[in-house]
């Protein structure tokens, strides 16, 4: 009988398997996959696992920044279910089938049908809190601006705005200090990037910047009901891995061509000619996921869209242009 243990919450975690006492590893390499390797305390071994909803997970791998995914023949699954195991141990199970994670001791891991025995034990560990200043980049346990480099221009909301949907764009940095607020974010202690003012968190709809409210949990998840992209600042970039789909169906395949939203990198743009496909979705487009409640859930959605100082999503080039380069300025009285 499975063992009864609190919910893995959302966080970053090792995953050791029980029958060697090795880590789940995944190289940042986009051909790599999974293995099982002695502790080596890289981001390799790290995983930042979020609720999908409905006992569902995504294993979202801090180096190589995609999902833990089947990579067979007409296989897309990539959430995965937790099962209590043991006085400490888990199996991880591929959701709506028999299988789950094995590994044998030799080789890479094995997706095979489930019988919950020892290869198939997993114990998952949380990161201590203070590594997230390693895996986000950004000053944590501070407010922060993020600034084009040599200009005068940083990151706000449109209008200043903090409702629900406006978009974040790039502008001059306002010298009245109220104003500045909407140009000030942070770290929270999950390692999402939060607008400071709204205290919303950093979203990507299609491929426009917005701050978005925390909303119920929704299985599967949706552009209404989703773990929002994990921001990472590394190297002068503001590095991009989305946990779910951000486009809607009319426009997935011209922004994000063969699924690349899932399995290649991105890092926040300006200057961008992918700017004319840029658009904001009515509050009326996410009807269909929005709970049915007896008043209005967001009675303020923004959808005022400033296309020439916005900021988007590209893919990852070998060589960091700078229009893809930023700074990080901590606010300071």
């Amino acid at each position: 009988m499975a063992a009864t243990r609190p919910v893995i919450l959302n966080g970053i975690y090792t995953i050791r398997a029980e029958s060697s006492n090795a880590y789940l590893n995944l190289e940042a390499d986009p051909n790599s996959a999974g293995t099982v390797q002695f502790r080596n305390n890289s981001a390799s071994q790290q995983w930042n696992i979020t609720s999908a909803g409905d006992g569902d997970y995504t294993l979202h791998s801090v180096a190589a920044r995609k999902n833990l995914r089947l990579t067979g023949p007409g296989e897309k699954e990539d959430t995965w279910t937790l099962e209590p195991r043991g006085h400490e141990a888990y199996v991880i199970g591929v959701s709506g089938d028999i299988r789950a994670l094995e590994f044998d001791g030799v080789g890479p891991v094995k997706v095979v049908n489930r019988n919950g025995g020892t290869l198939q034990r997993w114990v998952i560990e949380p990161v201590p809190v203070a590594p997230i200043q390693d895996i986000a980049g950004f000053p944590i346990g501070a407010y922060f601006e993020i600034k084009a480099p040599g200009t005068n221009n940083v990151l706000l909301t449109c209008r200043l705005s903090t409702d629900d949907g406006a978009q974040i764009q790039l502008w001059p940095r306002p010298t009245d200090k109220d104003k500045l607020r909407s140009a000030a974010f942070f770290i929270d202690r999950t390692g999402a990037l939060v607008h400071a003012e709204s205290g919303r968190n950093v979203d990507i709809v299609d491929n426009v910047l917005v701050i978005r409210s925390r909303r119920p949990v929704a299985s599967p998840a949706n552009l209404w009901s989703h773990a929002p992209p994990r921001f990472t600042f590394r190297n002068g970039q503001i590095q991009i891995a989305f946990n779910s789909n951000p486009a809607f169906a009319s426009t997935v395949d011209n922004i994000y061509p063969n699924d690349s939203w899932r399995n290649k990198p991105f890092v926040l743009a300006r200057d961008s000619a992918v700017r004319p496909s840029l658009a904001l979705h009515p509050i009326g487009d996410f009807n269909g996921w929005i709970p049915k409640v007896p008043f209005t859930p967001f009675p303020h959605y923004d959808t005022t869209l400033n296309k020439d100082w916005a900021v988007v999503p590209e893919e990852s080039g070998a060589v960091a242009e700078p229009r893809t380069l930023w700074e990080i300025v901590p606010l300071t009285v």
